[in-house]
């Protein structure tokens, strides 16, 4: 190829990249961490964004999680950090250290590599980017499809989100796998073939392979039925009406939610009261994960038994949540009183360590950072992390302005047990501060997120 050429199409990817980046809102950031895995896509985007910054004057910097997997995966790890630096890309290699499960072994890599992502990211105070692209939206619908998604599942991977206060985006999903792989080409970058992407015991496999066939037969027969494209058009459509449903959801929390700094909200359940099923699930789903920081929505059946027992004025456990009523139910209609939403301790302890300096996300809902190492867990289990004596801690422990707090609030308050067995109790904004300067702080991560794909629900 000509190296006017050669140019001319480099210089065509850096301004189509620039251009989203602007459309999404990511122009103003002020850095990106690139999750890398080696392969094309990834390779590409790391590739882009480097070009991208080194135009812009931001920063960029790519991260290779390793999770030890595959034999000589450390060996490619290193290799593709290698590789990646001639082109200006600096990157860190985290292994994953965590006890391997004996089932579930890819969420287990998938939640432990976003962990590290995530974790990287709000480090950097910078944007966190992925390299899914036009395909894997395409298979991501058609899957979702089969297994009959609602609305928000139709719409595929979102292109930006916020996720504990973390931008996350996906710059090159409108571009076609053949794209990225040009860029590397243009660029003389080498990119690693993963073995995994050709083992049909997994669904995503097995579904590439089912569109790939669909769409030969398309261009060979002029049929188009069903092809990537149309899939990719209805997820399109879907996210576009998604949009709309949660943007009328969005102004309906907003007047009758209150967020409250503690770890808990406090809800006007009358504002929902004429809602159609289908949007007051998406609103509790939404409600029920921000608060309970769990990664997937509730389901269909268990949120209509969640509607009827608030129409009943009464309390109710759901997806890791408690809803408590604040007024007792009044002979007229019982949705109209209002509700305390907490995240449910004692029935499924959370524990996790915390090396000194280190910043995490406790529960899906907090952001803890800590100056000394420890064990992470809830107020209300810390009897039984001292000891298993069940005693009750002395109200004088706590620490001011907790006492202000309803009980099951405080129960779900992040506490750390240092390593010599004290105990420290974490600075909450909007409270009288518990150390002076803070030992550790912690701040409630509460806000109504988008719900996770859950396939029996009419809109989410």
């Amino acid at each position: 190829m000509l190296p006017s050429v050669k140019a001319s199409l480099i210089a065509d990817f850096d301004a189509r990249f620039a251009a989203v980046m602007a459309g999404l809102g990511l122009d103003q950031c002020t850095g990106y961490v690139t999750a890398l895995s080696g392969g094309p896509d990834s390779t590409a985007l790391a590739l882009l964004t480097q070009r991208y910054v080194d135009a812009t004057g931001k920063h960029h910097h790519a991260v290779i999680v390793d999770h030890g997997l595959r034999d000589g995966s450390g060996d490619e790890a290193k290799r593709v950090q290698t590789r990646l630096r001639r082109f200006g890309v600096s990157s860190d290699i985290i292994p994953i250290t965590e006890p391997r499960p004996t089932a579930g072994l890819q969420e287990w890599a998938r939640i432990n590599r976003h962990q590290a992502l995530l974790s990287t990211a709000r480090q950097k105070k910078a944007a966190l980017l992925f390299a899914h692209h036009a395909g894997d939206q395409a298979e991501t619908v058609a899957m979702r499809l089969l297994k009959s998604s609602g609305l928000n599942g139709l719409g595929g991977i979102a292109c930006h989100r916020l996720q504990h206060d973390v931008v996350v985006a996906r710059p090159v999903l409108g571009w076609m796998p053949d794209q990225l792989k040009a860029v590397c080409h243009h660029l003389d970058c080498d990119f690693e073939t993963d073995p995994s992407n050709q083992n049909h015991r997994f669904e995503r496999v097995r579904i590439r392979q089912f569109l790939a066939d669909l769409d030969r037969q398309d261009a060979a027969t002029g049929d188009t039925a069903l092809s990537s494209g149309q899939l990719r058009r209805l997820g399109a459509g879907a996210a576009r009406l998604g949009a709309v449903a949660d943007k009328a959801c969005d102004n309906i929390i907003e007047q009758a939610v209150d967020w409250h700094p503690s770890g808990y909200a406090s809800v006007t359940m009358a504002a929902f009261a004429d809602l159609p099923q289908s949007f007051w699930a998406l609103i509790m789903r939404r409600l029920i994960m921000a608060v309970g920081g769990g990664q997937y929505g509730a389901a269909k059946m268990a949120l209509d038994q969640l509607r009827q027992r608030c129409d009943d004025g009464v309390s109710a456990t759901i997806g890791g949540c408690h809803f408590s009523p604040i007024t007792a139910s009044s002979p007229r209609r019982a949705s109209a009183a209002n509700y305390y939403l907490f995240r449910e301790t004692g029935r499924k302890r959370i524990i996790m360590p915390i090396a000194a300096g280190q910043e995490l996300v406790f529960a899906g809902c907090w952001l803890v950072k800590s100056a000394q190492a420890g064990m992470l867990h809830g107020f209300g289990d810390m009897p039984k992390i001292q000891g298993d004596s069940g005693a009750a801690l002395p109200a004088n422990s706590m620490p001011d302005g907790w006492h202000l707090l309803p009980h099951r609030a405080r129960q779900a308050i992040p506490v750390l047990t240092t390593l010599d067995g004290g105990s420290i109790y974490p600075q909450l904004k909007g409270y009288e501060d518990t150390q002076s300067p803070a030992t550790m702080a912690a701040r409630f991560l509460g806000v109504a997120r988008r719900p996770t794909f859950l396939a029996d629900t009419l809109i989410g």
